[in-house]
Formats: structure tokens, sequence, C-alpha cells
């Protein structure tokens, strides 16, 4: 195939076009991926967070049972032991008092109180009653004073920990814990930073991406306590950066690879029809018409010719019929293609068609041809003008082609009627039966070869061949059994007795109009009565002295070939 500059041009931008996209494509899918593994990272983050809030929230909730079962007096000896006891005991609690109406009278670490301290509003009461504080501040001996958080609940108060999470914290990556009143809608933080979502945020279980930034939260299933993780888009990006260049590289391949499989697809598939249609165009030599002899089987006389088109493109290389021919279709320049073909046999051959001898030219035509004026008008061009009898050209059509029965059959008979034969292709491969066949009342049905290769064998269907002439033959229709390529093949036809014709690599392959002709003359020559007996050997005929009266004359050519694929034995019999 014969690239132009344009061509070549445009090949280039293709490739050009499919690296960028393919490298944003890679870039995008890079991003794409490493915002999934960071919500992914966030989510588990968030669920680690969770279920240690739910160790925290089991422990302070232990305490208040057990202080109020304490029988000791209130702020007694005994009772600031068992506070110091239980502060100890539990690794998330700082401080653990004493109060009464939201005064502190006593702690574990601060002792007794001179006077009592006042707690004031707390920052959230939970649905259980308990009061949450937040960001107190505290004092706790000579460290000095710090913010903490206090749940007081039953005369008893737990200090956490400043920041009981601390050791779940990740570089890059904020947190924030909060206890919740869902009836209110109110939350309070208790631990990590305070993140720029609302209490309905929070409590709806959202997750998502606001302002650049990654939320995803989670929420205890046992406490009224959830936990937000949050992450700047920004930061995964700039941890990422190799990871988004291997994406980007691996992105301009991919987009490469796409654009040269679209380009030779462009040059495999879509230069084709615009090759062809120059080609018919033109008349180019590239189109070569080839005729393929149909004999007599019982005979071995020659008494026609299939046309074939052969296609060379522009690379050199044969195009196979069935996709040229599948190519003309679809594009809808088939009728341009059957138009070539007749008017192409008919000026070749046209001599033989005129002769007196039968001999009928085989011609090829679409389904959409039978259709058309224009198959008609081709005819009178071609086979009237040139002073061919109509007679002498059968029309093939395959079974594919008679699928629509009303317009088949009423180009049929407008064919019969102006004097052509009509031939059914490829019998026995489609959905059509002889009853079929004969209600479109054509002359001669043509078997598929693959039927013809099950001669000899043990295929399941190597009888049918056998039955198919044998029906046709009982509904006056001929018959032309096609790839007939080996010598047993030959005998099994003529063995069937019937009247038959064949065609084959056996007897010859597709030859040019003069390499036909030859063949004509000389299987012609075969066929006179007074043949040179140097050249042939004889086997008594019905009718004559021999032991086996249906014996007959088996005519064997020991001359040279007379062109490249014509078989110098043919069958007289």
């Amino acid at each position: 195939m014969l690239v132009t500059a344009k061509t070549r041009i445009g090949l280039s931008f293709l490739t050009i076009i499919g690296s960028v996209v393919g490298s944003l494509g890679g870039f995008c899918l890079g991003r794409a991926a490493l915002l999934q593994t960071a919500k992914a990272g966030l989510t588990a983050y968030a669920q680690e967070l969770s279920r240690n809030a739910d160790t925290l929230s089991d422990e302070v909730n232990a305490i208040f049972p057990q202080m109020d079962a304490f029988t000791a007096s209130v702020c007694s000896n005994q009772d600031l032991a068992e506070l110091k006891t239980q502060t100890f005991r539990n690794v998330h609690v700082k401080d653990i008092g004493r109060t009464h109406d939201g005064k502190l009278y006593c702690s574990a670490f601060l002792g007794r109180l001179k006077s009592p301290y006042l707690e004031g509003v707390p920052s959230l009461v939970l649905s259980t009653g308990a009061n949450v504080y937040t960001h107190v501040a505290v004092m706790m001996d000579s460290k000095g004073r710090e913010e903490a958080t206090i749940v007081e609940a039953g005369g008893v108060d737990v200090v956490l920990n400043s920041n009981p999470f601390l050791t779940w914290d990740r570089p890059g990556v904020s947190y924030m814990v909060v206890a919740f009143n869902r009836e209110n809608a109110q939350v309070a933080l208790i631990a990590g930073s305070r993140l720029k979502v609302g209490p309905s945020w929070v409590l709806s279980h959202a997750s998502e991406i606001v302002e650049g930034i990654i939320y995803r939260t989670s929420c205890s299933h046992r406490f009224t306590v959830c936990v937000v993780t949050a992450e700047q888009v920004a930061d995964v990006w700039e941890s990422a950066l190799t990871t988004q260049v291997a994406y980007s590289v691996m992105g301009t391949f991919a987009g490469i690879s796409f654009s040269l499989l679209l380009a030779l697809l462009y040059l495999r598939q879509s230069s084709l029809p615009k090759q062809l249609l120059r080609a018919i165009r033109k008349d180019s030599a590239s189109l070569q018409l080839v005729y393929q002899p149909i004999l007599d089987v019982a005979t071995g006389r020659c008494t026609g010719a299939e046309a074939l088109l052969r296609w060379t493109d522009q690379r050199g290389t044969a195009v196979p019929p069935d996709v040229f021919i599948t190519v003309a279709e679809k594009d809808g320049f088939i009728n341009e293609l059957t138009g070539l073909v007749v008017r192409r046999a008919t000026q070749e051959i046209g001599d033989m068609l005129r002769g007196r001898e039968d001999f009928t030219l085989s011609l090829n035509v679409a389904a959409s041809d039978m259709g058309d004026e224009q198959l008609f008008e081709l005819l009178r061009d071609c086979v009237y003008r040139a002073g061919i009898a109509p007679g002498r050209v059968a029309l093939e059509l395959t079974e594919r082609s008679t699928a629509d029965l009303a317009v088949v059959a009423t180009a049929i008979q407008r064919l019969k009627r102006d004097g052509y034969k009509v031939y059914i292709d490829d019998f026995g491969t489609g959905f059509s039966s002889l009853s079929y066949i004969d209600r479109l009342q054509v002359d001669t049905i043509k078997t598929d070869r693959a039927f013809t290769r099950t001669i000899g064998t043990d295929a399941m269907f190597a009888p049918i061949l056998a039955q198919m002439v044998e029906m046709a033959n009982s509904l006056g229709l001929e018959t032309v059994v096609e790839g007939v390529e080996t010598k047993d093949q030959r005998d099994y036809l003529f063995a069937l007795d019937k009247s038959l014709r064949a065609q084959g690599w056996y007897f010859s392959r597709p030859l040019n109009a003069e390499a036909l002709r030859l063949f004509k003359a000389h299987n012609a020559a075969i066929q006179l009565v007074n043949i040179d007996s140097s050249r042939m050997l004889t086997v008594p005929t019905a009718g004559s002295a021999g032991p086996d009266p249906k014996s007959r004359v088996l005519a064997v050519d020991r001359s040279d070939e007379l062109h490249d694929g014509i078989n110098p034995t043919l069958m007289v019999r």
C-alpha cells in the first residue's frame, strides 16, 4: 500500500495526539489511583481511631459504676485512696474526682479542696445524662495548668489524658474525635484538631472532598463517638510524584500504541474501499478476470467456465475475493464491481460465446444486484450488443442472495424471460431447500465444495452430496459440483451415473482468457473420434466387443501441459 505525504502527515499527527492524550490520560489515571488509595487509607485510619475511641469509652464507662458502688464516705481517706487506685488502673485517665451540684470537692491528685470548684456549663450533655466539659484548664501538681476533657456523671468526674490518641498520630493526616448528642445535633471535640466540618456533616457519616481536603468519617456502633480524618489533596500529589510520572509514561506508551493500532487499521481497512473503487473506475489492470472451466462428468467435455475476479492492491498483495467483495457490498459499490466483471468477461471471451459449440459463461451477481434495474441495463449493453445469445450466459446467485424471495423471484422470472440461465451457487450451506429452489425456477444448483471434500471420508455429511444430486435430478435441475480436486472425487461423481457437471483443480485451475481458449481447443480435440491412437488409451465402449458392455472410452492426453494449472489428464468417458 502506497502512503502519500498527506497520509504520513496525518499519521504523524495522530501519533502525536495519541501520545499527548495518553500522557494526560495516564496522568489523570495515576492521580485517580493515588486519590483512591488516599481515601482508602483515611477510611482505614478513621476506623482504627474509632476502635480506639471504643476502648476509651469502655474504660471511662466502667469507672462510674465502680465508684458508685464504693461505700466509703465521699472524699474520705478511703475514698481518696480508691480514686487514686482507679486513676492509676486506667491508662487513658489522668484524674478522677467527686462532684455535687456541679462542683468538684476532691480528686485523686488534688485531694480535698479547701473550697469547692465550680465546673460551669458543660460543652455537651449526652443522651445518657452525662456531662462533657471540653478545653477545661486543670492544675496537675507541678506540671502547671493544661487543658483536658472531663466526663461527669453520678457525682463522679473523669479527667481524660490531654491527648488519649497521641500514639495513633500519622504524619500529614489530621483527625478529630467528637462526642455527640443526636437529639439536639450537638458535638463536642474530645481529641485531635478541630476540622472545618459541622455537626450535621459529622453525624451524616459523610465522606467527601471539600476545598481541597479529603474527609473520611467513622462513627462507633456502641457509643456516641465519631471520628473524622482529613488530608490535603495537594499533600497526596506531592508525596507520590514518582507514581504520577510513572503513570504518565505508561499512558504515553499506551497512547502511542493505540495511535499506531488505529493507523494500521486505517491503512488496512479504511483505504481498501478507496483503492478498490479507484481500481474499478479506472478499469485497472490490478483487477484481473480468470475463468475456471466447467466439464461434463460423463463425457469430459468442457461446457462452460465461471468468471472469477482477482485483485492485487497497491502493495502488490493479493486480496481474497471474500474480503474485497464484502468491502464493495458494505460500501455500496458492488454494482460497479459487477459491471466491470460483465463488461470484461463478454469482451475477453465473447468470441467463445458466439461460437457454434454450446459454451456457457457463469457470472456471479450480488444480492443487491437482483433488485436493481442497472443489472438488466448492463446485460443489454454487454450481451445483446455483443451479439451473444442470452442462453450462453448464466447468472450465479448465492443462497444468501435469495433471502428476499419476492424480489429475487421477480428478478429471476425476468432474467429467464430474457433468455438467461440462473444458477444457485454454494447450495447446501444456507437456509434454502430444494423445494425452495424449485419455487424460484432456477436451472442449476452448484453444490458447495465442502460436500465434495467429504467424498471417501467417514464424515457425517458424506452421503449428502449424492442425495442432493438425486433430488435435484428428480426436480429436473442440473447440478454442478464445485471443488473437485482428486481422481477419487472425479470417479465417485462418475459412478453416480447422473447428469452432472463439475469444476475444480483436478480439471484445471482458473485460467486467463487466452489460456481458456487453449484449454477449450485442447478439450475439443480430445473429443474427436479420429484421435491419434498413440495419444489415447481406448477401452471398449458400450456396443463394442468386450466383456463389459457398460465400459466407455477413457481418453488420456499424453502431451505436455498447455498452460500452468491445466490437468493434462482429461476424462472423456
